[in-house]
């Protein structure tokens, strides 16, 4: 019973990984100048103004990047990456109780966050089809 929840779950992030990826190559395929998005906010008028908001060019770049490191399992070499990982969360003498629950908790996270990244994917390649003229 155990390893089918653990399939699905291995399933449902393959999923959402193949759908980021997906959404990024589509997004790199109709942004052919992707100079245009340079100095051009993020947020639609409209949004609430955040104080580090991007503009579409660092979110393009952003994006791609994630892509590359989310198909290649590795963007960074692996020290860096490493310590990205024990940056963002210390996780200090857990016990093997709370293992698999701690890896249900990332990879709910992880969806959480590739969900969100195919979003803006999908928001960045409809902006720049309504900059260029092109209807979808």
């Amino acid at each position: 019973m155990q390893s089918l929840m653990t399939q699905q779950q291995t399933n449902f992030l393959v999923a959402t990984m193949s759908k980021y990826s997906s959404a990024v190559r589509n997004m790199e395929q109709t942004v052919m100048l992707p100079s245009l998005l340079q100095d051009i906010p993020q947020e639609v008028s409209g949004e609430a103004k955040d104080a580090s908001s991007q503009s579409l060019y660092e979110c393009y770049t952003l994006l791609k990047s994630i892509k590359n490191t989310v198909e290649s399992g590795g963007g960074l070499p692996f020290e860096d990456l490493k310590r990205k990982i024990n940056s963002a969360h210390e996780l200090e003498n857990e016990d093997e109780s709370s293992l698999e629950q701690l890896f249900y908790i990332h990879v709910k996270g992880l969806c959480t966050v590739l969900n969100t990244l195919t979003k803006k994917a999908n928001t960045l390649t409809s902006r720049y089809e309504d900059m260029i003229g092109v209807s979808s």
